[in-house]
């Protein structure tokens, strides 16, 4: 009776063995199957590409661009070129602003969305300003302390 109940609890355990491995191998293929490489690691960056123009529709050349990201934190900034193009390659996917500023232009703001392994098309279009507009200190700007003479009055130096 003894060598009975061996052989039965070895068998039982070579049973039990199978029982691990096959349930382990299922295991491992439903979580292979399941497996999402977005939910582990990062997902692949965006590109963006602008083009900055006038209302007349020429190119904007030497505009400056910022990208900042939602909580204004500034991420980069840069020029347009000479066709009034900014390229920015390999941001996170993600929402941004852009700012884009270049003297004799109103500021132009917009919001981008940059999807994984996609670029993102902008096309922004900068108003005109006027000189005295042009000229004036922006509100965060203080007046500079330099005043051109009047035509009537006479130069402070050439008197």
């Amino acid at each position: 009776m003894g060598i009975e109940e061996t052989k039965h609890d070895l068998w039982l355990k070579r049973v039990n063995t199978w029982i691990a491995i096959l349930g382990s191998s299922v295991a491992s293929l439903v979580g292979v199957y399941n497996f999402s490489p977005t939910s582990f690691f990062a997902s692949a960056p965006g590109d963006i590409s602008a083009f900055v123009r006038a209302q007349s529709g020429a190119p904007v050349p030497r505009a400056h661009v910022e990208l900042l990201t939602p909580e204004n934190v500034l991420l980069g900034a840069a020029e347009t070129d000479r066709d009034g193009r900014y390229v920015k390659k390999g941001v996170e996917a993600g929402s941004y602003t852009l700012k884009v500023t270049r003297g004799g232009f109103e500021p132009q703001v917009a919001t981008v969305s940059v999807a994984s392994k996609k670029t993102t098309d902008l096309e922004l279009v900068l108003r005109s300003r006027s000189r005295a507009q042009d000229q004036s200190p922006s509100p965060n700007q203080s007046p500079s302390p330099w005043r051109s003479p009047s035509p009537r009055q006479p130069h402070p130096l050439r008197a």
